[in-house]
């Protein structure tokens, strides 16, 4: 949850505390830290970044809202950006996978599968997207 308050230092050097609480959940196959946390940029606005990979889809509303829970308990802090890989887009997929740090692998041939396909779609769906920005707006139309 984004509110734009300061993350504390703290929380951040609890993101491997967060890995193993992520590592006990059964539903999680594999979990990603990316975004300024993973790549060591932290700003004063930085929040952290988690994608996880789900055995099942089945309750997803209840299950993010206990599993934010859960990392706000461990973390410290509500600044999380939670994102269930198994229904995200496929532009975000390829941008989290493109600079990723894993805190959790229980599964590596299936997230070596998963990774391979997320990021043919991406680069596939990247060519669709460069174009139809370059239409809109070096274009105009």
């Amino acid at each position: 949850m984004i509110t734009y308050e300061h993350v504390p230092p703290s929380s951040f050097e609890k993101i491997p505390l967060a890995g193993d609480m992520l590592r006990e959940e059964e539903r999680v196959i594999f979990a990603y830290l990316f975004g300024s946390a993973a790549q060591g940029r932290i700003s004063p606005l930085s929040d952290i970044d988690i994608a996880v990979y789900l055995r099942t889809c089945e309750h997803l509303t209840e299950y993010r809202l206990e599993l934010f829970n859960k990392l706000c308990d461990v973390l410290g802090t509500s600044e999380i950006d939670l994102v269930f890989l198994n229904t995200a887009p496929t532009n975000l997929e390829g941008r989290i996978l493109m600079k990723k740090k894993i805190l959790v692998d229980k599964d590596p041939h299936l997230r070596h599968r998963y990774e391979s396909l997320a990021m043919r779609k991406f680069y596939d769906f990247q060519i669709r997207e460069r174009a139809i920005l370059y239409r809109r707006y070096a274009i105009g139309r």
